[in-house]
Order: structure tokens, then sequence, then C-alpha cells
């Protein structure tokens, strides 16, 4: 194997709720919409949170770009 090693992460999206009166007072809602892994080769592979809607990107930045969500990194930092 080549590369980096397999890296798992998440793709976010965040909604603001107003309340009543649209002054202030917007709760944002963070939502996890996918999971993904990032292989070896720089492509990625990201499947819906109940399962569905599984993708292959170009890489994890184009995943989140298309799908207009925020990309996490998820475990262990680097040294």
């Amino acid at each position: 194997m080549t590369g980096e090693p397999p890296r798992v992460f998440a793709l976010v999206q965040e909604f603001g709720e107003d309340d009543e009166t649209g002054e202030g007072g917007e709760e944002i809602v963070t939502e996890v919409v996918a999971y993904g892994l990032a292989l070896p080769d720089g492509t990625a592979a990201t499947v819906g949170l109940i399962g569905h809607g599984f993708g292959r990107w170009r890489s994890p930045y184009s995943a989140a770009s298309r799908l207009h969500s925020d990309l996490v990194w998820l475990g262990e930092e680097e040294a």
C-alpha cells in the first residue's frame, strides 16, 4: 500500500433556528450528514447516516464541497 493510511471523517452541516421574535437568539444546530473514509490513493468514500447515499469522491474535500458540508477529521491526530 502506498500513500497515506486511511482516515475516518465526518461531514457536518450547521442549521440556524430563529426564535419567534426574529431578533438574535438564533440557535445553531450541527448535524452529521455522512461518515467517510479517506483512502490511501487520495479518493474518499462516504455513506449517509442511515446507511443510504453511498458516494465515491476525488477527495474528502470534494465530498464536503459537493455536499455543502464541513469536513471534520475523526480519530487520533498525527504526532
